[in-house]
């Protein structure tokens, strides 16, 4: 298993404006992802898309899944651009641990059965270690979203890979169909100006980010109690932090919280200074953003110079997205 420690960040009561509000999709951070071969077998003895159910097992014989290959997720919808719903699977390996089976899965990959075709197509999830060797991607309740994020009409597919729990990061992979294969949608780039893509499937939303951040934050998400903890009333925090160099301080850059309307009503009601700045309402919730009053550090240090940059990079009403 990845190991990682996410600082606990104790409730801060801080507001500030970094541009006009105005709406705009999985942490996103995506950099340790590598490309990988998609693999396609032509299954035209199928007559009908098979049955799928997360938990179990899967077989698909070409492919030469291992035993302890399991549905980890499973959606229906037409990635492939031809108007006919295509079956998405994503799979990975299971450990059987006090004999139950581990929330951890290694290994991921995603599946496609085309559902005009009955054909498959398979894109491994692997990433480079320290070590310089691929090894395949592992997540704790991995999950699929699917939504057109690229902007070309046809659903994309978006892996998430949770990272040790509450406080830990999220892994994602981005895939969209083009030239009859999946692709990595970072990999070529398709995100505009190197920008990295957060997304949140529990919270509902997704945040680019400027590509100045890239190796200078963290991400830490919270939800339900221990969202509660950092705010009082939030279902979910998210909170982007930057990191020194040496990996060894963090401060706030961005915190993005969802309330319910009554609760967000209640808040914003009471007296002293603001939680923050509304960016959107949906589905009967508010999404609030807030950001430090003031630069942590020396302003004439590397670190004061190098926050107020990235700070003044970020458009979030431009590139804030509710999820599909």
């Amino acid at each position: 298993m990845k190991k990682q420690f996410a600082k606990k960040i104790p409730y801060l009561v801080l507001a500030g404006f970094i541009c006009a509000v105005g709406i705009g999709a999985p942490q996103i951070s995506l950099a340790k992802q590598t490309n990988s071969a998609p693999k396609v077998v032509n299954q035209q003895s199928e007559k009908t898309l098979q049955k799928i159910e997360i938990g179990q097992k899967i077989k698909v014989p070409e492919f030469k899944l291992k035993e302890n290959t399991y549905v980890l997720d499973y959606k229906i919808s037409d990635v492939t651009g031809d108007s006919v719903k295509d079956q998405v699977i994503l799979v990975g390996i299971k450990e059987k641990i006090d004999g139950k089976l581990d929330a951890y899965a290694s290994n991921l990959s995603v599946i496609v059965q085309d559902g005009k075709t009955n054909r498959y197509y398979k894109y491994d999830w692997v990433y480079k270690g320290t070590d310089g060797k691929l090894y395949g991607e592992l997540g704790r309740e991995p999950n699929l979203i699917i939504g057109d994020y690229t902007g070309n009409k046809v659903n994309d597919i978006i892996t998430t890979a949770p990272q040790g729990g509450n406080g830990g990061y999220v892994d994602h992979l981005f895939l969209t169909w083009e030239g009859n294969k999946l692709k990595d949608v970072l990999a070529k780039d398709v995100v505009a100006d190197n920008q990295e893509l957060y997304t949140n499937s529990q919270a509902n939303f997704s945040l680019k980010l400027p590509a100045s951040w890239k190796g200078h934050y963290k991400t830490s998400q919270y939800a339900g109690a221990s969202a509660n903890k950092i705010i009082p009333l939030a279902k979910h925090v998210v909170q982007f932090d930057y990191t020194t160099k040496d990996r060894k301080d963090a401060e706030m850059l961005l915190m993005i919280s969802v309330f319910s309307k009554n609760d967000w009503s209640h808040l914003s009601s009471e007296q002293g200074p603001p939680v923050g700045s509304v960016i959107t309402e949906a589905n009967g919730m508010v999404y609030v953003y807030t950001t430090p009053q003031s630069n942590p550090f020396d302003p004439q240090s590397k670190d004061g110079k190098l926050f107020d940059q990235l700070y003044g990079d970020l458009k979030i009403g431009k590139f804030f997205t509710l999820l599909k």
